[in-house]
């Protein structure tokens, strides 16, 4: 945090929870809140190294992998690890994610079914993100919901998609 937002980036937030709300193999998110207004904040912070790994990791993992039978025949290894390697970039481009994430706001910009999260551009770099923190109801809970509101959801016609 004190690379990507200074030695003061305690003071930008008004409560910082440092357990995490949610960890991944690339990074960590705690909950917060600006100390500009107040709003709820997810903070993502990417683990140190993470994207400069990338690369010699893949390499160790060719090596392993050609070295054992664990290499399932008909696999070309070489494009596998070139989009593995790609998805993995992609994955530790927060910037990318805080533009993608812009764009989807603006795309359901006016669908008043919708709500899409904030990004805090001043507190966003390439190795951490910050968004309005939301809550809402998992969509795994869909498949409880009745057909009408799930087509909805799906924005399907009601005579096109069935659960």
């Amino acid at each position: 945090m004190t690379s990507e937002l200074g030695e003061d980036w305690k003071s930008k937030f008004s409560e910082f929870n440092p357990i995490p709300i949610a960890a991944a193999s690339i990074g960590q998110v705690h909950a917060a809140a600006l100390a500009s207004n107040g709003m709820p904040v997810a903070v993502k912070v990417q683990f140190p190294a993470v994207a400069e790994s990338i690369s010699s990791d893949l390499s160790n993992l060719s090596m392993l992998l050609a070295a054992s039978s664990l290499l399932p025949k008909g696999l070309f290894l070489e494009s596998t690890l070139k989009v593995a390697k790609a998805e993995l970039e992609d994955e530790c481009d927060y910037k990318r994610e805080a533009e993608c994430a812009r764009r989807f706001r603006r795309e359901l910009n006016g669908d008043e079914r919708f709500e899409v999260t904030r990004i805090v551009d001043e507190l966003s770099t390439s190795k951490v993100l910050v968004m309005e923190r939301m809550t809402g109801i998992p969509i795994a809970l869909a498949e409880n919901w009745p057909q009408e509101i799930r087509n909805e959801v799906c924005a399907c016609p009601s005579n096109t998609f069935v659960a």
